[in-house]
Parts: C-alpha cells; sequence; structure tokens
C-alpha cells in the first residue's frame, strides 16, 4: 500500500505505508480528508524567514492579551528572544491545557488553538535557528504536517501491537502519525528540555486520526552510535525530569510514547514526471526542502488499498 501525496510545482512524493492494522485504518481516514482541512499554522514547519518568526511572536502576544482579557493573569508573557524563547515558550504553554479543557472557555477555545499552533510553531523553527545546536542548515527540522486535529471527531485508540512502530529517531522521509491530544509527549518535553510542564499535562499518546506528518529533516540518526546517543540522553532526561514520579512509567515502557508512530518511508520522488533521487548529502538535502518549501500540498491518494 502506498501514500501519493501531489504537490505544486510538479511534485508527487510516494511512501510505501507499513503492513499494519493501524496504517489500514489510517489511511481509511486520511482518503476521506482533504487539504483544505488541515490547520495552516502547523503545515509547514521548521523554515521560515526572520519576517514570519517575527510575525508570528506579535500575533502570540496580540492572542495572550486577549486570553488574559477572558482569563485574567492566565497567560503570563514573556519576552522571546535568541537566549530565551525555549523557556518563555514553555512558561506562555502552562495555562493552556487547563483552559482550552475547561468548557466554561470554550468562547474562546478558537484563540486558545491558534496560540498553542503558533507555540509548537516557534518552538520548532528556534530550535532549528536560534537553538544552541550545531544543525548544519536553517531547514534541517523541516517537516510538511497534515493536521485535521481540530477539523475531525475522528479519534481511534491505538492498538497495543502498534506501540512497537513508536520511533524516536526519525529522520528524513519518514511518515509518522501526528500528536492529537492536548498537552505534551515525551519527545516534545525531551526536544526543548521542558522542566516546566506540569506533571498532569504530559499525554502519551493514546488516540490518532487522519493527521500525520512528512519529515524533510536531516538524517541526524544515520548510525548505530548516534542512536544510542539519542537513548543516553533520553535516559538522562528521563530521570532529570523526576523519573517515575513524573512519567509514571519506566523508561523503556513503550506506553511512555517516546517518538511517533512511524507508519510509512519515502520511497519515490517524481518532479516534471521525472524520477528524482531521494537526496542524501547535505546540498542534496538543502536543494530538495527548498523544492518542497516553494510548493505547496494539493491533494493525496492510497493505492493498493
Amino acid at each position: 500500500m502506498q501514500f501519493v501525496v501531489n504537490f505544486s510545482n510538479e511534485i508527487t512524493l510516494i511512501y510505501d505505508i507499513v503492513d499494519a492494522d493501524i496504517s489500514m485504518s489510517w489511511s481509511e481516514l486520511i482518503s476521506s480528508s482533504t487539504v483544505n482541512n488541515c490547520c495552516k499554522i502547523n503545515h509547514y514547519v521548521g523554515y521560515a524567514s526572520e519576517s514570519l518568526i517575527t510575525e508570528r511572536i506579535q500575533q502570540l502576544y496580540y492572542l495572550s492579551d486577549i486570553i488574559n482579557r477572558r482569563a485574567p493573569d492566565r497567560v503570563i508573557k514573556q519576552e522571546i528572544t535568541r537566549s530565551t524563547w525555549s523557556q518563555a515558550l514553555q512558561v506562555m504553554h502552562v495555562h493552556f491545557p487547563d483552559l482550552k479543557n475547561d468548557i466554561s472557555y470554550q468562547d474562546i477555545w478558537h484563540i486558545l488553538s491558534e496560540y498553542n499552533d503558533i507555540i509548537h510553531w516557534l518552538e520548532s523553527i528556534l530550535l532549528n535557528v536560534w537553538g544552541n545546536i550545531p544543525y548544519a542548515t536553517n531547514s534541517s527540522l523541516f517537516r510538511v504536517t497534515l493536521d485535521f486535529n481540530k477539523s475531525t471527531n475522528t479519534f481511534l485508540p491505538i492498538p497495543i501491537d502498534a506501540y512497537t512502530l513508536c520511533e524516536p529517531a526519525a529522520q528524513f522521509g519518514d511518515l509518522l502519525l501526528h500528536y492529537t491530544h492536548v498537552g505534551k509527549h515525551a519527545q516534545e518535553l525531551f526536544s526543548v528540555n521542558d522542566l516546566v510542564c506540569p506533571e498532569s499535562q504530559f499525554v502519551p499518546q493514546t488516540l490518532f486520526n487522519a493527521s500525520c506528518r512528512m519529515l524533510f529533516t536531516d538524517y541526524f540518526y544515520d548510525t548505530v552510535q548516534k542512536k544510542e546517543n539519542l537513548k543516553q540522553r533520553w535516559e538522562q532526561f528521563y530521570i532529570e525530569r523526576g523519573g517515575y514520579e513524573f512519567w509514571k512509567y519506566e523508561v523503556n515502557d513503550p506506553r511512555i510514547q517516546f517518538g511517533y508512530l512511524k507508519i510509512g518511508s519515502l520511497t519515490q520522488i517524481v518532479i516534471n514526471k521525472n524520477q528524482y533521487p531521494i537526496p542524501k548529502t547535505v546540498l542534496e538535502l538543502v536543494k530538495f526542502r527548498r523544492k518542497i518549501s516553494e510548493s505547496t500540498v494539493i491533494d493525496w491518494n492510497i493505492r493498493g488499498a
């Protein structure tokens, strides 16, 4: 079974889907979804101009003022700079889940949703352009997300046997199920070293819908040693964040859901009706990411279902 995504600029990406019950369920959900229902903010993530970053930061401040007028002092505005961004966004996110889960604030849920989307968009792009991590390029974390979390009421439980698909070391060409809950998952906390999130807001993924993410990152984990380093860093963060008392699962328990469920791999790229090689080097990755970033998703289909 294959997932075929058509972009503008005559680009088509073809993914081979893993042979699993959850993949079949997901394929039925994505087949009945369209790009018109995708979240517009959390769509092309991890590759943006300074002007767009500044625009999104100012919009976040604007939304925080609206939220605070409705729920006084619930959002603690922080200065978002090159040196403060990670901690600032963590603090500004703290009260979002409580407000979003409180029906008495239903009248501003749409504001809260945009607020949350911008925070997570900024976390990804600022980790790339402002983070103290030696990424090779300013697009190293680029991904395209088809996020239907706000446009669907269909959420299905993740089967226990699908937990083995959880991949913390995802990289270029991976197709992953997107996170669907109000809260934060293990890899999200880990990636920005979040020591602020309340225990109650750690929510391992147990439900899925049509939402997915296509990664166009660098090959961060292309060796056994790099994967082992990731494992060691995660185990250290697990302890620093409070161990079992915080997580309520042992560090290697699959129910902790460290990573995203991988349901496919990119196997073919077609541009202008010609086969295009899967990029391998940094220069090839940058060139390809530029092509995708200058395009838009048009539609998709499932072959061989």
